[in-house]
């Protein structure tokens, strides 16, 4: 038995999750149509663990997914670069794999990883953008970037994120924030950055939301407050081990 770690890359847009999803009508997941690819690519019934659970429209840059195979696969130092054209042959237009390595077989996508990296993107114009509509936010009005930088700092380090869950049902909702800071890549388009070793469900949109809240001129903190932005403006950028 050998295990394979793979960078995986996807446009969330047109996928309902990254999870395979136990329902009677099958629906269209990231895991779904990876096994599937893999499978048919390997011929034999591949399983995957991925590094981390991303939500309906939710992006990936570097997402991280292991697989076990009855094969050993030698191209992967000799001829790294065919083995992925051929992989990639067999999966969809909205996903690739960027990278494959061989690792110990104790190794988990999942319970191995210290940190994962998250990007978010606001698009800030009067107007409506036309390019890249699904991997950012469009965000009407003007915002403080000083305000809502000076807030991004405020994340850092061990707190409870409760307010920023989508439910109520975390038994654990402490996280420990090692980066959280806001980049004005130009004067209409901010991206907010966060390093965490755990994150709850909707917890990155909800901070973005309130950021967003406090740029506007809304110093409230309420949790009830707080909305949730839009998907399409989510990365997971990279996953540390």
């Amino acid at each position: 038995m050998f295990n394979y770690k793979i960078t995986l890359e996807y446009n969330g847009k047109d996928f309902q999750g990254s999870q395979a999803q136990n329902i009677l009508e099958p629906v269209r997941t990231v895991q779904s149509e990876l096994e599937s690819g893999l499978s048919r690519f390997f011929g034999e019934n591949i399983e995957t663990n991925f590094a981390g659970r991303t939500d309906t429209g939710v992006h990936a840059v570097g997402q991280v997914v292991n697989f076990k195979l009855n094969q050993e696969l030698n191209t992967i130092e000799t001829n790294p670069d065919k083995l992925l054209i051929s992989l990639n042959s067999f999966l969809p237009q909205d996903m690739v794999i960027s990278k494959i390595t061989n690792v110990p077989l104790e190794f988990h996508a999942r319970f191995s990883a210290k940190a994962r990296e998250y990007s978010y993107k606001i698009f800030l114009r009067r107007h409506r953008p036309v390019l890249r509509l699904d991997s950012l936010m469009w965000h009407k009005g003007p915002l403080d970037f000083d305000k809502m930088s000076a807030r991004a700092q405020e994340y850092l380090g061990h707190h409870d994120f409760k307010d920023f869950a989508k439910t109520e049902n975390e038994e654990n909702t402490f996280c420990n924030i090692m980066e959280s800071c806001l980049i004005k890549e130009s004067d209409i388009c901010f991206k907010y950055k966060i390093k965490a070793d755990r994150f709850l469900r909707h917890m990155v949109r909800r901070i973005v939301g309130e950021l967003i809240q406090i740029g506007s001129g809304d110093s409230s903190s309420q949790s009830s407050s707080l909305k949730t932005t839009p998907a399409e403006g989510l990365t997971l950028v990279k996953v540390y081990y």
